[in-house]
């Protein structure tokens, strides 16, 4: 089985939000840093996916980071540039909007997680298509992802839907909301 590195998704522009999501704090703390922390656990290292911007802001910074090198603006960008990182790596990805995200889930997928699959993901919370926010990407799936891009296709969902995944049931569904504006974040109750 091949390492597991973590990836927070945190490089997206934010404009329904109209600030940095991977900034807000749900847990006492930034949401990126969070996530990193809950990721540690399974990881041999955690990364923050980032934007060009993003990474002027954190030059100083000691966390490790990986800034989107592809001109693609879906969270397939950062996916990308984790696996042109380290295309022999599996990597946990985590979107940096998930504030109700918990072990539970992160248990869930590692446990469930079959590397002879292109990816381990959960059903969405519809129960019906892939969640391609919350997921374990193996390495097989690197030139895969590269191909996509190449003929035009950036929904990480819709490539997961045409290839072989392995898909979970999450065990608390609400732990797939994500908060993309503040209307939402404040009927979450933050």
């Amino acid at each position: 089985m091949s390492k597991l590195n973590g990836l927070v998704l945190a490089g997206g522009r934010s404009t329904r939000m109209g600030e940095d999501k991977s900034l807000l704090r749900y847990h006492e703390k930034p949401q990126r840093e969070h996530l990193t922390e809950l990721l540690r656990p399974y990881c041999s290292v955690v990364f923050w996916s980032i934007n060009a911007v993003q990474a002027i802001d954190l030059a100083d910074s000691n966390q490790l980071r990986i800034v989107d090198t592809f001109e693609v603006n879906s969270p397939l960008n950062g996916i990308l540039s984790a696996f042109q990182y380290d295309a022999e790596a599996a990597w946990f990805v985590v979107a940096c909007d998930m504030p109700l995200l918990t072990v539970q889930s992160l248990d869930a997928l590692v446990k469930g997680r079959n590397p002879a699959k292109l990816a381990t993901v959960f059903y969405d919370s519809d129960g019906q298509l892939p969640e391609p926010l919350l997921g374990i990407y193996e390495p097989a799936i690197g030139p895969i992802l590269q191909q996509a891009v190449a003929d035009g296709l950036h929904s990480p969902r819709q490539i997961l839907q045409q290839n072989d995944i392995q898909l979970l049931t999450v065990p608390d569904v609400q732990e797939l909301i994500n908060i993309n504006d503040p209307i939402a974040r404040a009927q979450l109750g933050f």
